[in-house]
Protein backbone atom coordinates (compact mmCIF):
# COMPACT_ATOMS: atom_id res chain seq x y z
CA UNK A 1 0.00 0.00 0.00
CA UNK A 2 1.45 3.32 -1.21
CA UNK A 3 1.13 6.45 0.38
CA UNK A 4 1.48 9.75 -2.30
CA UNK A 5 2.31 13.26 -2.26
CA UNK A 6 -1.39 14.96 -2.12
CA UNK A 7 -2.93 17.10 -4.75
CA UNK A 8 -3.63 20.07 -1.94
CA UNK A 9 -4.02 22.84 -4.74
CA UNK A 10 -5.37 22.79 -8.85
CA UNK A 11 -1.91 24.04 -10.37
CA UNK A 12 0.20 22.10 -7.42
CA UNK A 13 3.20 20.21 -9.22
CA UNK A 14 5.46 19.42 -6.01
CA UNK A 15 6.36 20.13 -2.56
CA UNK A 16 8.62 19.79 0.25
CA UNK A 17 8.02 16.97 2.56
CA UNK A 18 8.65 19.18 6.09
CA UNK A 19 8.24 16.64 8.86
CA UNK A 20 7.39 13.04 9.37
CA UNK A 21 5.61 12.03 12.45
CA UNK A 22 6.09 8.00 12.26
CA UNK A 23 8.85 6.34 11.62
CA UNK A 24 9.16 2.72 9.93
CA UNK A 25 8.14 0.15 12.19
CA UNK A 26 5.46 2.14 13.90
CA UNK A 27 1.61 1.20 14.25
CA UNK A 28 -0.48 3.59 12.27
CA UNK A 29 -4.27 4.46 12.34
CA UNK A 30 -6.32 5.85 9.37
CA UNK A 31 -6.85 9.42 10.13
CA UNK A 32 -3.47 10.00 12.11
CA UNK A 33 -1.15 13.10 11.00
CA UNK A 34 1.14 10.88 8.88
CA UNK A 35 3.65 13.60 7.84
CA UNK A 36 3.74 17.38 6.71
CA UNK A 37 3.81 19.01 3.51
CA UNK A 38 4.63 22.79 2.40
CA UNK A 39 4.36 24.19 -0.68
CA UNK A 40 4.35 28.08 -2.42
CA UNK A 41 0.62 27.80 -1.24
CA UNK A 42 -0.17 26.14 1.77
CA UNK A 43 1.90 24.00 4.71
CA UNK A 44 -0.57 21.61 6.68
CA UNK A 45 -0.13 18.05 8.00
CA UNK A 46 -1.70 14.75 5.79
CA UNK A 47 -3.40 12.18 7.65
CA UNK A 48 -2.59 8.53 7.13
CA UNK A 49 -5.52 7.06 4.51
CA UNK A 50 -4.72 3.40 6.24
CA UNK A 51 -4.78 1.20 9.50
CA UNK A 52 -1.35 -0.86 8.91
CA UNK A 53 2.40 -0.82 10.06
CA UNK A 54 4.80 2.05 8.42
CA UNK A 55 7.19 -0.31 6.70
CA UNK A 56 9.03 2.31 4.20
CA UNK A 57 9.65 6.20 3.85
CA UNK A 58 10.78 6.72 0.23
CA UNK A 59 10.86 10.41 0.79
CA UNK A 60 12.88 11.63 3.43
CA UNK A 61 12.13 15.11 5.69
CA UNK A 62 13.66 18.26 3.52
CA UNK A 63 13.36 16.35 0.08
CA UNK A 64 10.66 17.59 -2.69
CA UNK A 65 9.06 15.11 -4.27
CA UNK A 66 5.89 15.43 -7.01
CA UNK A 67 2.17 15.38 -6.88
CA UNK A 68 1.46 11.71 -6.95
CA UNK A 69 4.81 10.69 -6.23
CA UNK A 70 5.06 7.69 -3.92
CA UNK A 71 6.40 8.50 -0.22
CA UNK A 72 6.12 6.01 1.80
CA UNK A 73 4.75 2.07 1.80
CA UNK A 74 2.69 0.09 4.91
CA UNK A 75 2.26 -3.42 5.39
CA UNK A 76 -0.67 -5.38 6.09
CA UNK A 77 -3.79 -3.05 7.80
CA UNK A 78 -6.84 -2.12 5.46
CA UNK A 79 -6.61 -0.46 2.32
CA UNK A 80 -8.93 2.57 2.07
CA UNK A 81 -10.17 3.98 -1.42
CA UNK A 82 -9.53 7.71 -0.32
CA UNK A 83 -6.43 9.27 -1.15
CA UNK A 84 -4.24 10.86 1.50
CA UNK A 85 -6.23 13.69 3.47
CA UNK A 86 -5.47 17.14 5.02
CA UNK A 87 -5.47 16.79 9.15
CA UNK A 88 -7.41 20.03 8.97
CA UNK A 89 -9.72 19.93 6.31
CA UNK A 90 -13.20 20.71 6.94
CA UNK A 91 -15.41 18.56 9.14
CA UNK A 92 -12.34 16.63 10.53
CA UNK A 93 -10.07 17.49 13.95
CA UNK A 94 -7.61 20.34 13.95
CA UNK A 95 -4.25 20.07 12.32
CA UNK A 96 -1.45 20.44 14.81
CA UNK A 97 -0.18 24.40 13.89
CA UNK A 98 3.38 24.31 12.85
CA UNK A 99 5.52 28.01 12.20
CA UNK A 100 6.58 28.47 8.70
CA UNK A 101 10.37 28.09 8.76
CA UNK A 102 11.97 31.49 8.13
CA UNK A 103 15.18 32.47 5.67
CA UNK A 104 17.96 31.54 7.37
CA UNK A 105 19.42 34.33 9.60
CA UNK A 106 23.14 32.80 9.45
CA UNK A 107 23.50 31.70 6.19
CA UNK A 108 21.29 34.29 4.41
CA UNK A 109 19.47 31.83 2.60
CA UNK A 110 15.73 31.33 1.32
CA UNK A 111 13.13 29.10 3.63
CA UNK A 112 11.86 26.55 2.03
CA UNK A 113 8.51 28.08 0.74
CA UNK A 114 10.88 31.79 -0.48
CA UNK A 115 13.03 29.27 -2.50
CA UNK A 116 9.50 27.64 -4.13
CA UNK A 117 8.69 31.33 -4.93
CA UNK A 118 11.71 32.16 -6.16
CA UNK A 119 11.23 28.95 -8.53
CA UNK A 120 7.74 29.71 -9.52
CA UNK A 121 8.88 33.32 -10.53
CA UNK A 122 11.64 32.30 -12.41
CA UNK A 123 9.42 29.54 -14.67
CA UNK A 124 7.28 32.79 -14.94
CA UNK A 125 9.72 34.42 -16.47
CA UNK A 126 10.70 31.77 -18.53
CA UNK A 127 7.37 30.13 -19.56
CA UNK A 128 4.83 33.65 -19.67
CA UNK A 129 4.68 36.51 -22.03
CA UNK A 130 4.33 38.98 -19.69
CA UNK A 131 2.03 42.45 -20.43
CA UNK A 132 1.31 44.91 -18.03
CA UNK A 133 -0.47 48.03 -17.76
CA UNK A 134 -1.39 51.05 -15.65
CA UNK A 135 -4.53 53.81 -15.13
CA UNK A 136 -4.61 56.41 -12.35
CA UNK A 137 -7.81 56.39 -10.52
CA UNK A 138 -9.94 58.39 -8.73
CA UNK A 139 -11.39 56.88 -5.40
CA UNK A 140 -12.07 60.14 -3.45
CA UNK A 141 -15.94 59.52 -4.14
CA UNK A 142 -15.93 55.61 -2.54
CA UNK A 143 -17.58 55.49 0.64
CA UNK A 144 -15.99 52.44 2.33
CA UNK A 145 -18.79 52.29 5.63
CA UNK A 146 -16.03 49.80 6.94
CA UNK A 147 -14.91 47.95 4.32
CA UNK A 148 -10.97 47.45 3.93
CA UNK A 149 -9.02 49.09 0.54
CA UNK A 150 -8.38 45.40 -0.52
CA UNK A 151 -12.00 43.87 0.02
CA UNK A 152 -12.80 47.21 -2.65
CA UNK A 153 -10.37 46.04 -5.40
CA UNK A 154 -10.89 42.32 -5.05
CA UNK A 155 -14.56 43.18 -5.76
CA UNK A 156 -14.46 45.21 -8.68
CA UNK A 157 -11.48 43.05 -9.84
CA UNK A 158 -14.08 39.67 -9.65
CA UNK A 159 -17.11 42.04 -11.53
CA UNK A 160 -14.88 43.10 -14.36
CA UNK A 161 -13.77 39.71 -14.79
CA UNK A 162 -17.34 38.54 -14.12
CA UNK A 163 -15.32 35.61 -12.19
CA UNK A 164 -16.18 34.54 -8.79
CA UNK A 165 -12.93 32.95 -7.11
CA UNK A 166 -10.16 35.86 -6.46
CA UNK A 167 -7.04 35.27 -5.08
CA UNK A 168 -5.07 37.84 -2.40
CA UNK A 169 -1.89 37.37 -1.46
CA UNK A 170 -0.87 37.94 2.32
CA UNK A 171 2.60 38.29 3.23
CA UNK A 172 3.38 35.84 6.28
CA UNK A 173 7.18 35.33 8.24
CA UNK A 174 8.27 32.38 5.68
CA UNK A 175 7.47 33.87 2.20
CA UNK A 176 3.66 34.56 0.60
CA UNK A 177 0.31 32.72 0.57
CA UNK A 178 -2.27 33.09 -2.12
CA UNK A 179 -5.64 32.16 -0.22
CA UNK A 180 -9.10 32.72 -2.24
CA UNK A 181 -12.10 34.40 -1.57
CA UNK A 182 -14.86 33.16 -2.66
CA UNK A 183 -18.39 34.40 -4.12
CA UNK A 184 -15.85 37.76 -4.69
CA UNK A 185 -18.34 38.74 -7.51
CA UNK A 186 -21.56 38.48 -5.56
CA UNK A 187 -20.57 38.91 -1.77
CA UNK A 188 -21.01 41.95 -0.16
CA UNK A 189 -17.87 44.34 1.01
CA UNK A 190 -18.57 44.01 4.62
CA UNK A 191 -18.79 40.36 4.12
CA UNK A 192 -15.47 40.46 1.81
CA UNK A 193 -13.58 42.03 4.24
CA UNK A 194 -14.47 39.62 7.06
CA UNK A 195 -13.62 36.84 4.80
CA UNK A 196 -9.87 38.60 4.07
CA UNK A 197 -8.85 39.25 7.55
CA UNK A 198 -9.85 35.59 7.76
CA UNK A 199 -7.79 34.10 5.43
CA UNK A 200 -5.02 36.39 6.12
CA UNK A 201 -4.85 35.52 10.10
CA UNK A 202 -5.08 31.48 9.20
CA UNK A 203 -2.61 32.37 6.44
CA UNK A 204 0.03 33.67 9.29
CA UNK A 205 -1.30 31.14 12.03
CA UNK A 206 -0.27 28.39 9.75
CA UNK A 207 -4.47 27.15 9.53
CA UNK A 208 -5.37 27.57 5.52
CA UNK A 209 -6.76 23.81 4.29
CA UNK A 210 -6.74 23.10 0.51
CA UNK A 211 -10.01 24.52 0.16
CA UNK A 212 -8.68 28.09 0.94
CA UNK A 213 -6.14 28.19 -1.95
CA UNK A 214 -6.06 26.98 -5.65
CA UNK A 215 -8.59 27.64 -8.56
CA UNK A 216 -8.17 31.36 -8.48
CA UNK A 217 -9.69 33.12 -11.67
CA UNK A 218 -6.86 35.49 -11.14
CA UNK A 219 -4.78 37.58 -7.95
CA UNK A 220 -5.07 41.07 -6.24
CA UNK A 221 -2.05 42.08 -4.60
CA UNK A 222 -2.45 45.30 -2.41
CA UNK A 223 1.09 46.46 -2.75
CA UNK A 224 -0.56 50.07 -1.38
CA UNK A 225 -0.86 48.73 1.89
CA UNK A 226 3.27 49.12 2.53
CA UNK A 227 3.07 52.32 0.80
CA UNK A 228 3.91 51.50 -2.54
CA UNK A 229 3.08 53.80 -5.21
CA UNK A 230 3.35 51.38 -8.31
CA UNK A 231 4.37 48.10 -8.82
CA UNK A 232 4.13 45.34 -11.66
CA UNK A 233 4.17 42.35 -9.97
CA UNK A 234 4.75 39.30 -12.75
CA UNK A 235 1.70 36.78 -13.60
CA UNK A 236 2.38 33.45 -11.60
CA UNK A 237 1.84 30.05 -13.94
CA UNK A 238 -2.14 29.06 -13.61
CA UNK A 239 -3.35 32.55 -13.78
CA UNK A 240 -4.35 35.16 -16.06
CA UNK A 241 -3.86 38.19 -14.53
CA UNK A 242 -2.58 39.92 -11.27
CA UNK A 243 -4.41 42.98 -10.03
CA UNK A 244 -1.23 45.58 -8.11
CA UNK A 245 -3.39 48.62 -6.46
CA UNK A 246 -0.81 51.08 -5.07
CA UNK A 247 -0.94 53.58 -2.38
CA UNK A 248 -3.93 55.74 -2.25
CA UNK A 249 -2.13 59.59 -1.88
CA UNK A 250 -4.63 62.79 -2.28
CA UNK A 251 -7.88 60.46 -2.86
CA UNK A 252 -6.28 58.67 -6.04
CA UNK A 253 -4.08 55.48 -6.75
CA UNK A 254 -2.54 54.03 -9.36
CA UNK A 255 -3.56 51.00 -10.70
CA UNK A 256 -1.34 48.24 -12.16
CA UNK A 257 -2.45 45.03 -13.84
CA UNK A 258 -0.19 42.37 -15.06
CA UNK A 259 -1.21 39.87 -17.40
CA UNK A 260 -0.41 36.76 -19.67
CA UNK A 261 -0.30 38.13 -23.32
CA UNK A 262 -1.68 34.10 -23.93
CA UNK A 263 -5.06 35.28 -22.68
CA UNK A 264 -4.94 38.84 -23.09
CA UNK A 265 -3.81 41.26 -25.72
CA UNK A 266 -3.25 44.73 -25.28
CA UNK A 267 -6.52 45.84 -26.31
CA UNK A 268 -8.46 43.21 -24.21
CA UNK A 269 -5.75 43.75 -21.04
CA UNK A 270 -6.63 47.81 -21.01
CA UNK A 271 -10.21 47.18 -21.00
CA UNK A 272 -10.17 44.73 -18.22
CA UNK A 273 -8.38 47.48 -16.42
CA UNK A 274 -10.86 50.11 -17.76
CA UNK A 275 -13.85 48.23 -15.87
CA UNK A 276 -11.98 47.52 -13.31
CA UNK A 277 -11.20 51.59 -12.73
CA UNK A 278 -15.22 51.96 -13.73
CA UNK A 279 -16.78 49.57 -10.81
CA UNK A 280 -14.19 51.32 -8.62
CA UNK A 281 -15.63 54.97 -9.49
CA UNK A 282 -19.42 54.12 -9.78
CA UNK A 283 -19.00 52.76 -5.85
Amino acid sequence: MNVEFPKLADTLVDGLVSAWYKKPGDTVKKGEPLFAVETDKVNTDVESPYDGTLAEILVAEGERADVGAVLARFAGGEETASPPQQANAPGEHTAVSRPIAPASASGGGLGAMRKRIAERMTEARATIAQGSCAKRVDLSSIQRRGASWTAIFVKAFAEALEADRIGVAVEIPGGLIVPVVPDARDASLHDITVRIADLAERARTNALTALDVGGAAATVTNVGATGTLLAFPLVAPGEPAILAPGAIVDGACWLALCYDRARYDEYAADRLLARVSERLVAR
